[in-house]
């Protein structure tokens, strides 16, 4: 089933020392992470094993791409069981997250040294960190900005004017997702 929706694409260029200073703060995103089932579970999520700090300033910008979705009234007005929610959010907004995904993974050979922030992977299982001492693959890990303490609800409404709003069981006025890449040109 193909679903209608409104996509918005916005994006901000900032060096990363102001980034870091204006969007780190790992005790409050930390406080949001440990709710999640998959804290301490995956070695790109938290807890890293990584300076943060020194990890975003080994770059010099970073892109910030923000991709919001606006749904018909229909979609708002509509019951969902929890399957047919899910199957929904498959066919949008996770359809266009891994898309946006991919075209800033794919911009990373664009520059002389770049990373993007599109975790958490799950390259060899989700709970990698139960299975294996260290990640197997430090190559191809990416972490997301709430594994490294950067507070994704501040830039939303400091570069974009956003308010985040969480599903929390229904459909929120509009769903967004914040991907971005570290780079030096």
């Amino acid at each position: 089933m193909q679903k209608d929706y409104e996509v918005k694409r916005f994006k901000k260029t900032l060096r990363t020392d102001e980034f870091y200073d204006r969007f780190f703060n790992f005790d409050l995103v930390q406080g949001y992470c440990k709710e999640c089932p998959r804290y301490d579970t995956n070695y790109s999520c938290s807890p890293v094993d990584i300076n943060i700090k020194e990890f975003i300033h080994e770059y010099e910008f970073i892109d910030i791409y923000v991709t919001q979705l606006l749904f018909n009234v229909e979609d708002y007005e509509r019951e969902y069981t929890k399957e047919s929610f899910n199957d929904f959010l498959n066919e949008s907004y996770y359809k266009e997250r891994d898309m946006i995904q991919q075209k800033v993974k794919d911009m990373e050979s664009d520059y002389s040294k770049a990373i993007s922030l599109t975790g958490p992977c799950n390259h060899c299982a989700s709970n990698c960190k139960e299975l294996y001492d260290e990640c197997i693959h430090p190559e191809i890990r990416r972490f997301s900005l709430a594994s490294l303490g950067l507070d994704s609800r501040k830039i939303l409404k400091d570069l974009f004017d956003i308010e985040l709003l969480l599903i929390e069981g229904k459909l929120p006025k509009y769903m967004n997702n914040v991907t971005s890449i570290l780079y030096t040109k």
